[in-house]
């Protein structure tokens, strides 16, 4: 049960930070976007300070990711415990709230682009191509959970790490 543990305090130390990155960004922000509201800043000023502020939660996230694979490393071994049911409705749960994400941001997808059929296309492709990819990496991040929860309970062989036949 090591490797599923050390998942959900890997998840629980990367969600503080990014929760204290979102905190911090619109602490920023905010202020700044009603002062140009306001006209007491000039419109290409906030366009500098949402840059700067994306620029800087994107180094954030860098490290964010680094500490966190640094303070918990993967574990070589696999994991060949049964897990007991609370650690299984975690797991489950943790899949259905990404499955929903995923419908969530399909929903966001298509609304989008319903709204912004005559808008500028550049922006459009840039929204639609990082839908897309948060989507991917949603869908990966399930396909791993089930193929985990499958081995752990017992179901797949301990070298298993295929989620349904024929899928890579």
């Amino acid at each position: 049960m090591g490797e599923i543990a050390d998942y959900f305090r890997r998840e629980r130390y990367i969600t503080r930070r990014f929760s204290l990155l979102i905190l911090g960004g619109t602490a920023i922000l905010v202020p700044l976007t009603l002062a140009s509201g306001y006209r007491r800043i000039p419109a290409w000023a906030l366009e500098w300070a949402f840059a700067a502020v994306a620029a800087l939660v994107a180094v954030a996230v860098v490290f964010v990711i680094r500490g966190a694979r640094a303070r918990f490393p993967r574990t070589e071994a696999a994991d060949d415990l049964v897990l007991d049911g609370t650690t299984r409705k975690m797991l489950r749960n943790r899949i259905r709230m990404l499955e929903w994400f995923v419908v969530f941001y399909a929903a966001i997808l298509v609304y989008g682009l319903l709204q912004a059929r005559k808008g500028a296309w550049p922006g459009l492709i840039a929204g639609a191509v990082v839908n897309l990819l948060m989507q991917a990496a949603l869908i990966k991040a399930i396909r791993r959970l089930k193929a985990k929860l499958k081995q752990a309970t017992g179901d797949a062989p301990a070298g298993s790490v295929r989620s349904s036949p024929g899928i890579e």
